[in-house]
């Protein structure tokens, strides 16, 4: 009788893990943070929020509150151990946009932008 060797069945069992994962029900996407389960309904798109015109679009939010509560998910899923250091609101033709100056984790800036035109306003 064959043996399978080790790294087969470590495959298998990694194959296998993967599978059932997925299919318990919760849909997994590596390109957007894990929002708490009272903002599961928000979403994110656009691009980095390395400027305003590659935002990061905030779609699905209530209101105002969480909205910026989505904004700092977003941040601490993409920036871990940053810091906000200031904040503004500016707009654009018929979007809205909150800019926020962060500090990295290695003491460095970044600016990122976020469209907010989907919830700017509503309370």
């Amino acid at each position: 009788m064959k043996t399978i060797p080790h790294y087969l069945l470590a495959l298998l069992l990694v194959i296998v893990v993967g599978v059932v994962t997925v299919g318990a029900g919760e849909a997994v996407n590596p390109a957007q943070p894990r929002l708490p389960k009272k903002l599961s309904h928000i979403s994110f798109s656009g691009a980095d929020g390395s400027s305003c015109e590659k935002a990061v679009v905030v779609k699905n939010a209530a209101n105002h509150f969480e909205g910026i509560a989505a904004e700092k998910a977003w941040i601490a899923w993409r920036y871990p151990d940053s810091k906000l250091k200031g904040q503004a609101v500016s707009g654009a033709g018929n979007k809205t946009f909150d800019t926020l100056e962060i500090e990295i984790a290695n003491g460095g800036s970044k600016t990122i932008c976020f469209d907010i035109t989907d919830f700017f306003g509503l309370w």
